[in-house]
Protein backbone atom coordinates (compact mmCIF):
# COMPACT_ATOMS: atom_id res chain seq x y z
CA UNK A 1 0.00 0.00 0.00
CA UNK A 2 1.63 3.65 -0.75
CA UNK A 3 1.86 6.13 0.79
CA UNK A 4 -1.34 7.97 -0.11
CA UNK A 5 -3.27 5.26 0.31
CA UNK A 6 -2.04 4.94 4.18
CA UNK A 7 -2.82 8.41 4.66
CA UNK A 8 -6.05 8.34 2.86
CA UNK A 9 -7.11 5.29 5.45
CA UNK A 10 -6.25 7.12 8.16
CA UNK A 11 -7.68 10.16 7.27
CA UNK A 12 -10.66 8.11 6.44
CA UNK A 13 -11.13 6.52 9.87
CA UNK A 14 -10.04 10.04 11.59
CA UNK A 15 -13.41 11.64 9.77
CA UNK A 16 -15.41 8.55 11.06
CA UNK A 17 -14.09 8.93 14.84
CA UNK A 18 -14.45 12.87 13.95
CA UNK A 19 -18.23 12.31 13.39
CA UNK A 20 -19.24 10.12 16.32
CA UNK A 21 -19.70 7.09 13.90
CA UNK A 22 -17.47 3.94 13.06
CA UNK A 23 -16.61 2.30 9.97
CA UNK A 24 -18.56 -1.07 11.07
CA UNK A 25 -21.06 -0.28 7.86
CA UNK A 26 -18.17 0.02 5.72
CA UNK A 27 -16.00 -2.89 6.70
CA UNK A 28 -18.67 -5.44 5.85
CA UNK A 29 -19.40 -3.99 2.59
CA UNK A 30 -15.82 -3.79 1.35
CA UNK A 31 -15.59 -7.43 2.12
CA UNK A 32 -18.98 -8.51 0.96
CA UNK A 33 -20.02 -10.90 3.55
CA UNK A 34 -22.34 -10.66 6.82
CA UNK A 35 -20.45 -13.21 9.24
CA UNK A 36 -23.24 -14.31 11.71
CA UNK A 37 -22.61 -16.90 14.12
CA UNK A 38 -25.56 -19.16 15.66
CA UNK A 39 -26.36 -22.18 18.06
CA UNK A 40 -28.81 -25.04 17.33
CA UNK A 41 -32.11 -24.19 19.44
CA UNK A 42 -35.20 -24.94 17.09
CA UNK A 43 -36.88 -22.57 16.10
CA UNK A 44 -34.65 -20.12 16.23
CA UNK A 45 -31.57 -21.91 14.55
CA UNK A 46 -31.59 -25.15 13.57
CA UNK A 47 -30.05 -26.90 10.43
CA UNK A 48 -32.25 -27.95 6.94
CA UNK A 49 -31.79 -31.55 5.01
CA UNK A 50 -29.05 -30.21 3.36
CA UNK A 51 -27.15 -29.17 6.63
CA UNK A 52 -27.75 -25.46 6.28
CA UNK A 53 -28.87 -22.82 9.03
CA UNK A 54 -32.09 -22.01 8.95
CA UNK A 55 -34.57 -21.16 11.86
CA UNK A 56 -36.69 -18.12 12.87
CA UNK A 57 -33.55 -16.00 13.22
CA UNK A 58 -30.93 -17.31 10.25
CA UNK A 59 -33.70 -16.10 8.22
CA UNK A 60 -34.46 -12.96 9.55
CA UNK A 61 -30.20 -12.48 9.44
CA UNK A 62 -30.70 -13.75 5.52
CA UNK A 63 -33.25 -10.45 4.65
CA UNK A 64 -31.08 -7.93 6.39
CA UNK A 65 -28.07 -9.51 4.33
CA UNK A 66 -29.90 -9.15 1.33
CA UNK A 67 -31.01 -5.69 2.55
CA UNK A 68 -27.56 -4.58 2.63
CA UNK A 69 -26.49 -5.88 -0.80
CA UNK A 70 -24.31 -8.71 1.38
CA UNK A 71 -23.92 -12.62 1.56
CA UNK A 72 -23.83 -14.48 4.47
CA UNK A 73 -21.08 -16.67 5.97
CA UNK A 74 -21.89 -18.70 8.70
CA UNK A 75 -20.08 -20.01 12.34
CA UNK A 76 -21.68 -22.41 14.26
CA UNK A 77 -20.99 -22.53 18.00
CA UNK A 78 -22.54 -23.81 21.43
CA UNK A 79 -24.99 -21.09 22.89
CA UNK A 80 -22.46 -19.67 25.70
CA UNK A 81 -19.92 -18.83 23.28
CA UNK A 82 -21.98 -16.99 21.19
CA UNK A 83 -20.72 -13.48 23.39
CA UNK A 84 -17.46 -14.16 23.85
CA UNK A 85 -17.09 -15.22 20.40
CA UNK A 86 -18.73 -12.12 18.89
CA UNK A 87 -16.35 -10.18 21.03
CA UNK A 88 -13.24 -12.20 19.95
CA UNK A 89 -14.75 -10.87 16.31
CA UNK A 90 -15.18 -14.33 15.16
CA UNK A 91 -18.40 -13.18 13.36
CA UNK A 92 -20.34 -9.76 12.83
CA UNK A 93 -23.69 -11.13 14.09
CA UNK A 94 -25.91 -13.24 16.77
CA UNK A 95 -28.61 -14.88 15.14
CA UNK A 96 -29.77 -17.43 17.63
CA UNK A 97 -32.91 -16.56 18.77
CA UNK A 98 -30.68 -14.58 21.67
CA UNK A 99 -32.81 -12.94 24.43
CA UNK A 100 -33.07 -9.34 25.64
CA UNK A 101 -31.34 -8.93 29.13
CA UNK A 102 -29.74 -6.20 31.05
CA UNK A 103 -26.89 -8.01 31.58
CA UNK A 104 -26.68 -9.06 28.01
CA UNK A 105 -26.64 -5.19 27.01
CA UNK A 106 -24.04 -4.62 29.45
CA UNK A 107 -22.05 -6.15 26.37
CA UNK A 108 -23.88 -6.26 23.20
CA UNK A 109 -26.16 -4.05 20.80
CA UNK A 110 -29.19 -5.60 20.22
CA UNK A 111 -31.34 -5.04 17.36
CA UNK A 112 -34.89 -3.66 17.19
CA UNK A 113 -36.81 -7.08 18.72
CA UNK A 114 -37.44 -9.68 16.11
CA UNK A 115 -40.15 -11.88 18.20
CA UNK A 116 -41.93 -11.97 21.79
CA UNK A 117 -41.37 -15.27 23.29
CA UNK A 118 -43.50 -16.83 26.34
CA UNK A 119 -41.26 -18.91 28.71
CA UNK A 120 -42.18 -22.75 29.14
CA UNK A 121 -41.79 -26.23 30.04
CA UNK A 122 -40.74 -29.58 28.65
CA UNK A 123 -41.89 -33.36 30.44
CA UNK A 124 -42.34 -36.52 30.43
CA UNK A 125 -45.69 -36.65 28.57
CA UNK A 126 -46.66 -39.12 31.58
CA UNK A 127 -46.08 -36.32 34.34
CA UNK A 128 -49.01 -33.83 35.02
CA UNK A 129 -47.46 -30.76 35.88
CA UNK A 130 -47.99 -26.78 36.25
CA UNK A 131 -45.01 -24.84 37.06
CA UNK A 132 -45.13 -21.71 37.99
CA UNK A 133 -41.84 -19.57 37.65
CA UNK A 134 -42.03 -17.82 40.57
CA UNK A 135 -43.13 -20.32 42.85
CA UNK A 136 -41.33 -23.43 41.68
CA UNK A 137 -38.71 -25.05 43.63
CA UNK A 138 -35.55 -26.65 41.96
CA UNK A 139 -34.29 -29.53 43.83
CA UNK A 140 -32.11 -32.59 44.31
CA UNK A 141 -35.41 -34.69 43.63
CA UNK A 142 -37.03 -31.94 41.25
CA UNK A 143 -33.98 -30.90 39.02
CA UNK A 144 -34.35 -28.60 36.34
CA UNK A 145 -32.47 -28.33 33.54
CA UNK A 146 -31.43 -25.06 31.62
CA UNK A 147 -29.29 -24.14 28.95
CA UNK A 148 -25.49 -22.90 30.02
CA UNK A 149 -25.89 -18.93 29.71
CA UNK A 150 -29.29 -18.65 29.02
CA UNK A 151 -32.04 -16.73 30.76
CA UNK A 152 -33.26 -19.29 32.25
CA UNK A 153 -30.66 -20.61 34.38
CA UNK A 154 -29.96 -16.79 35.40
CA UNK A 155 -33.41 -16.27 36.54
CA UNK A 156 -32.91 -19.57 38.45
CA UNK A 157 -29.72 -18.97 39.74
CA UNK A 158 -29.86 -15.20 41.15
CA UNK A 159 -33.07 -16.90 43.29
CA UNK A 160 -29.99 -19.12 44.83
CA UNK A 161 -31.72 -22.29 44.38
CA UNK A 162 -29.54 -25.80 45.34
CA UNK A 163 -26.71 -26.11 43.36
CA UNK A 164 -27.96 -29.70 43.19
CA UNK A 165 -31.55 -28.42 42.17
CA UNK A 166 -29.81 -27.22 38.55
CA UNK A 167 -28.39 -28.75 35.52
CA UNK A 168 -26.83 -27.16 33.46
CA UNK A 169 -26.50 -28.47 29.81
CA UNK A 170 -24.49 -26.74 26.36
CA UNK A 171 -27.66 -27.34 24.05
CA UNK A 172 -31.54 -27.86 24.10
CA UNK A 173 -30.67 -31.10 22.73
CA UNK A 174 -28.68 -32.49 26.01
CA UNK A 175 -31.97 -31.03 27.87
CA UNK A 176 -34.10 -32.61 25.72
CA UNK A 177 -32.30 -36.06 26.30
CA UNK A 178 -31.79 -35.23 30.31
CA UNK A 179 -35.87 -34.88 30.55
CA UNK A 180 -36.00 -38.45 28.60
CA UNK A 181 -33.53 -40.52 30.81
CA UNK A 182 -34.85 -38.71 33.98
CA UNK A 183 -32.45 -36.55 34.88
CA UNK A 184 -34.35 -33.45 34.76
CA UNK A 185 -38.13 -33.50 35.90
CA UNK A 186 -38.61 -30.26 33.59
CA UNK A 187 -36.09 -28.27 31.50
CA UNK A 188 -36.87 -24.99 31.24
CA UNK A 189 -37.03 -23.12 27.66
CA UNK A 190 -39.42 -21.29 25.26
CA UNK A 191 -42.32 -22.27 24.72
CA UNK A 192 -41.87 -22.29 20.54
CA UNK A 193 -38.43 -24.54 21.58
CA UNK A 194 -40.36 -27.27 23.64
CA UNK A 195 -43.08 -27.17 21.47
CA UNK A 196 -41.08 -28.03 18.66
CA UNK A 197 -39.66 -30.87 20.93
CA UNK A 198 -42.14 -32.48 22.35
CA UNK A 199 -43.69 -32.50 18.67
CA UNK A 200 -40.84 -34.72 17.26
CA UNK A 201 -41.07 -37.20 20.59
CA UNK A 202 -43.19 -39.69 19.29
CA UNK A 203 -45.88 -38.98 22.19
CA UNK A 204 -42.65 -39.37 24.91
CA UNK A 205 -42.75 -35.70 25.46
CA UNK A 206 -44.96 -32.67 26.38
CA UNK A 207 -44.89 -28.99 26.09
CA UNK A 208 -46.32 -26.75 29.13
CA UNK A 209 -46.73 -22.95 28.94
CA UNK A 210 -45.25 -21.48 32.15
CA UNK A 211 -47.96 -20.46 34.47
CA UNK A 212 -48.21 -17.87 37.11
CA UNK A 213 -47.77 -14.04 37.78
CA UNK A 214 -44.42 -14.04 37.78
CA UNK A 215 -44.34 -15.65 34.36
CA UNK A 216 -41.80 -13.62 32.34
CA UNK A 217 -42.31 -12.53 28.49
CA UNK A 218 -38.45 -12.09 26.72
CA UNK A 219 -38.07 -10.26 23.65
CA UNK A 220 -35.86 -11.94 20.35
CA UNK A 221 -33.21 -9.95 18.63
CA UNK A 222 -29.91 -9.97 16.59
CA UNK A 223 -27.23 -8.64 18.78
CA UNK A 224 -23.60 -6.95 17.92
CA UNK A 225 -20.76 -5.63 19.18
CA UNK A 226 -21.78 -2.25 21.07
CA UNK A 227 -19.22 -0.37 19.37
CA UNK A 228 -20.78 -0.98 15.56
CA UNK A 229 -23.23 1.20 15.80
CA UNK A 230 -22.98 2.00 11.52
CA UNK A 231 -23.62 -1.50 11.18
CA UNK A 232 -26.57 -1.76 13.94
CA UNK A 233 -28.68 1.11 12.26
CA UNK A 234 -28.61 -0.36 9.14
CA UNK A 235 -29.72 -3.99 10.45
CA UNK A 236 -32.25 -1.31 12.21
CA UNK A 237 -33.60 0.50 9.26
CA UNK A 238 -33.63 -2.75 7.32
CA UNK A 239 -35.86 -4.26 10.48
CA UNK A 240 -38.32 -1.75 10.07
CA UNK A 241 -39.22 -2.50 6.63
CA UNK A 242 -39.38 -6.30 7.32
CA UNK A 243 -40.86 -7.50 10.67
CA UNK A 244 -44.64 -8.13 10.44
CA UNK A 245 -44.39 -7.97 6.03
CA UNK A 246 -46.54 -10.56 4.48
CA UNK A 247 -42.79 -12.00 3.55
CA UNK A 248 -42.27 -11.84 7.46
CA UNK A 249 -45.07 -13.62 8.44
CA UNK A 250 -44.98 -16.33 6.08
CA UNK A 251 -41.42 -16.71 7.23
CA UNK A 252 -42.48 -17.31 10.98
CA UNK A 253 -45.13 -19.23 9.86
CA UNK A 254 -42.73 -22.02 8.43
CA UNK A 255 -41.51 -22.43 11.91
CA UNK A 256 -45.01 -22.87 13.94
CA UNK A 257 -44.90 -19.10 14.94
CA UNK A 258 -47.52 -16.49 14.17
CA UNK A 259 -48.88 -12.87 13.98
CA UNK A 260 -49.16 -13.42 18.39
CA UNK A 261 -45.03 -13.86 18.19
CA UNK A 262 -44.35 -10.63 17.07
CA UNK A 263 -42.57 -8.42 19.37
CA UNK A 264 -44.52 -5.95 21.48
CA UNK A 265 -42.33 -2.46 20.73
CA UNK A 266 -39.40 -1.78 18.97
Amino acid sequence: MGTFAVLATGGAVAWWEYLGQDDSLARVRQAGVLRVGYALEAPYALLDPLGQPTGESPEVARAVARHLGLRTAWILTSFDHLIPDLLADRFDLIAAGMFITPERSSLLRFSRPTLRVRPGWLTLSSRSLTLDYSAVQPSASFRIAVLQGSAEETLFRQRRVPEAGLLSVADARSGQTAVLLGQASALALSLPTVRAMALSSEGRLAARPAMGPGTPTEQVALALRRTDTALADAIDQALAGYLGSPAHLDLLARFGLGPEDLPTSP
